[in-house]
């Protein structure tokens, strides 16, 4: 599990550095005056299959349970594809910078430039972010039968204390709707069984 965990730490390192070096756009990006930087990072064990999980959330395109839908332009999960949409009313335009999937770990990395007006669930001031570069990561746990869901964001937003909390709010929301659609349960620790197969 250690060597597991490890390897999830340096290959989110190198995958960030790698995905956002070819956009010409650093994962530490210099904000523009009046705009301050920030990181959130939103994570989870749940028991949904690794599987099952990336069905309900792998697609770049078809992305229902993080936003309302998009229009597509390119082939989903395509490096360069693009997808536009409205979010609360405001309007956002993602481009996917990396994408990856083999039996055991999934990710998709994708990043905005154009300014992006977002409320806070909790019902704090709206915040602008300038942009924002995000990667959803999946990896299987616990034998294929429970899934570790990583979401990091760096962004650079007008308000830093509303805009990492409305950030990291809305992500958590999300996640939790998924898990409770599934039937499923967050989880710290030990893989809780036996698990529904």
């Amino acid at each position: 599990m250690f060597h597991r965990l490890r390897s999830l730490l340096v290959g989110i390192l190198l995958g960030c550095t790698v995905a956002f070096a070819g956009c010409d756009k650093d994962f530490d990006p210099k904000c523009p005056e009046g705009y301050y930087p920030g990181i959130v990072v939103t994570e989870g064990q749940y028991t949904v299959p690794f599987e099952r999980m990336y069905n309900l959330t792998g697609s770049f395109f078809h992305a229902e349970w993080y936003i309302q839908p998009t229009t597509n332009y390119g082939e989903d999960n395509t490096v360069g594809a693009t997808r536009r949409g409205v979010l609360d009313g405001y309007g956002f335009d993602e481009k996917l910078v990396r994408v990856f999937k083999d039996d055991a770990e999934a990710m998709i990395g994708y990043m905005n430039q154009t300014p992006l007006r977002f409320p806070n669930p909790s019902g704090g001031r709206v915040s602008t972010y300038h942009s924002y570069l995000e990667e959803l990561r999946l990896i299987s746990i616990c034998e294929g039968n429970a899934t570790l869901v990583h979401m990091f964001t760096s962004y650079c937003a007008d308000d830093v204390v509303n805009s990492c909390d409305a950030w990291g709010r809305f992500r958590r929301t999300l996640l939790n709707a998924v898990i409770v659609g599934e039937g499923a349960q967050e989880f710290k620790g030990t893989c809780p069984g036996p698990l529904p197969k």
